[in-house]
């Protein structure tokens, strides 16, 4: 198989929950419009490159395997679940800032915004393990996905609670970058089987989605 069909073949696997969660919003009438859509998923890959830059400041520590209880903080819960998270959020605000002067929007709105840009963030991630190993996307497609959603709800329901209550929208992203990292040391630990991190992902994405029902609106 050509080097274009494999590419092409990587970037539809890693496009598969994007594409049901966009019929799935469909289907409830959902008024996340297709061109927010397509703009929160922009904004999930711009969140990836910002992530990415913001990391390379920040080299991954190896003390020849030996990682002690800071080295594993700094890796697994700062360097990748906080930075990724915060990406997210900053990416978010001017996002639903500009919506906002727009129209009127609620909770679950922001929640279903950072859904898509959780879920454009791990499809770009994905293809990109992906050109790597094919089955790396296969699994990203069935873990990182779920998990990447149910954070960025989070992330995009702490955008909306922080004018009113930013106590409760900083547990918000602090609980979303918890799970995150959670995941990461389930996926990174080889004492610990696999199937550990997809319990994690689904719970979570599970857990998250009443959000994208909750009542309130901004004003």
């Amino acid at each position: 198989m050509s080097q274009i069909w494999i590419l092409l073949l990587l970037v539809v696997i890693a496009a598969l929950p994007v594409i049901i969660a966009f019929c799935w919003f469909r289907l409830r009438k959902s008024p996340l419009t297709l061109l927010w859509f397509l703009t929160a998923l922009a904004a999930g890959i711009i969140s990836l490159l910002a992530a990415a830059l913001l990391q390379s400041f920040f080299p991954y520590l190896d003390r020849s395997g030996q990682e002690g209880p800071f080295v594993v903080f700094y890796n697994v819960f700062f360097r990748i679940a906080f930075i990724e998270e915060a990406s997210r959020i900053v990416i978010l605000i001017p996002l639903v800032n500009a919506i906002k002067r727009r129209q009127t929007i609620d909770i679950s709105f922001c929640a279903a915004l950072g859904l898509v840009a959780g879920l454009g963030f791990a499809m770009l991630e994905s293809a990109f393990y992906g050109l790597a190993d094919i089955n790396i996307t296969l699994l990203r497609a069935f873990t990182a996905a779920p998990l990447h959603g149910a954070c960025a709800i989070r992330a995009g329901v702490a955008v909306f609670l922080f004018t009113r209550y930013p106590i409760k929208a900083v547990f918000t992203f602090v609980f979303a970058v918890l799970i995150h990292g959670a995941y990461n040391m389930m996926i990174a630990s080889p004492a610990l089987p696999s199937v550990l991190a997809i319990l994690v992902a689904f719970t979570a994405l599970l857990s998250s989605l009443p959000f994208l029902k909750a009542p309130g609106r901004e004003p």
